[in-house]
């Protein structure tokens, strides 16, 4: 398999497609691009909205999907790496730090992170898919990953 550092992938990336478990379309996947952190205990952190189509969906089945991807890899999607981190969403205690980290890497989102109705949300993660390029596949579990 390629040398490719899960680890690493996660934490040098900021956006991929979260999934979630549609409500309002009952039996289908919900998916749009979702910016995330990594808090200082080493947790995948989303910033959503109260409104948001992917909160409703949350507090209806925290099952979670983030698939991560290399933008480089535009020209050949298949054969570039990519993450899929299956996760159990839980709204997050202490946000205060969460904030402080978002502002750090969306420098655009400092007015967004001080509204009320925006939540993080932390990924408990259960396993992650690697696909390294075309025909590098396997199966990690959470606790092959470190993120802190």
């Amino acid at each position: 398999m390629t040398k490719l550092n899960p680890s690493e992938f996660i934490k040098s990336h900021r956006y991929g497609v979260l999934s979630t478990h549609s409500v309002t379309e009952a039996g289908y996947p919900f998916g749009s691009i979702t910016p995330y952190i990594i808090s200082d205990k080493g947790e995948i952190a989303i910033l959503i909205s109260h409104l948001a189509e992917h909160t409703n969906n949350i507090l209806a089945n925290p099952k979670v999907a983030l698939t991560l991807f290399d933008p480089e890899d535009s020209n050949n999607p298949q054969a570039g790496a990519r993450i899929t981190c299956l996760a159990n969403a839980r709204k997050a205690g202490d946000e205060s730090d969460l904030r402080q980290r978002y502002v750090t890497h969306f420098a655009d989102a400092d007015m967004i992170v001080q509204l009320p109705g925006f939540h993080f949300y932390l990924l408990d993660l259960v396993k992650v898919r690697l696909i390294a390029g075309f025909g590098q596949v396997k199966w990690l579990e959470a606790d092959q990953l470190k993120l802190d």
